[in-house]
């Protein structure tokens, strides 16, 4: 084990002194003075990096949306209570609140109709897809899923009760609020 140190040692000390080597100052030929850095160096010194642009979804939303009756098929073996559902409770004006990342995460609030709620979900290409879970038993559990329009988006809440005994839809037109 020994001896095949001692045979690696040369080849070690011939690189070592390559190394070294690269470290030495260069002639430039013409008067045999030593080259300064600048003479010998190709790259840049500094180099400016672009700064990186914000996506186009990056920043706060808001809209309101009006919450109202969705249509349910009431058939043959259908939940009875959704053909006496007249619609009134948990229908009519509510607000949103969102604020997306750089990365598309998305978090914020919804309040009015459908309860108070916790929005979460993400941006991905043009489409906005948000979870909203009541922060309170008596609201409404729903989707938002909305597309690019503009700066903004436009889209459309399904939600429904925790027994989904009352099930609401509403369109929603979310604005890009200034900075």
């Amino acid at each position: 084990m020994i001896l095949r140190r001692l045979r690696a040692t040369p080849l070690f000390g011939v690189c070592t002194a390559l190394a070294l080597a690269g470290g030495c100052k260069a002639h430039n030929g013409s008067d045999g003075a030593p080259a300064t850095s600048a003479q010998t160096s190709t790259a840049p010194l500094t180099s400016v990096a672009a700064p990186k642009t914000k996506p186009w979804f990056s920043g706060e939303f808001s809209g309101s949306y009006e919450a109202k009756l969705a249509p349910v098929e009431v058939t043959v073996g259908a939940v009875r209570e959704w053909k006496s559902d007249d619609g009134k409770l948990s229908s009519g004006p509510g607000k949103l609140t969102l604020r997306v990342d750089d990365d598309g995460m998305v978090d914020g609030s919804s309040e009015g109709a459908l309860g108070a709620d916790q929005a979460s979900g993400k941006v991905e290409d043009d489409t906005l897809r948000v979870t909203l879970a009541p922060t309170d038993p008596s609201g409404l559990r729903g989707v938002l899923v909305a597309t690019r329009d503009g700066d903004g988006f436009n889209g459309s809440i399904q939600a429904s009760s925790s027994d989904s005994l009352r099930v609401r839809s509403a369109t929603v037109e979310l604005k890009k609020q200034a900075n």
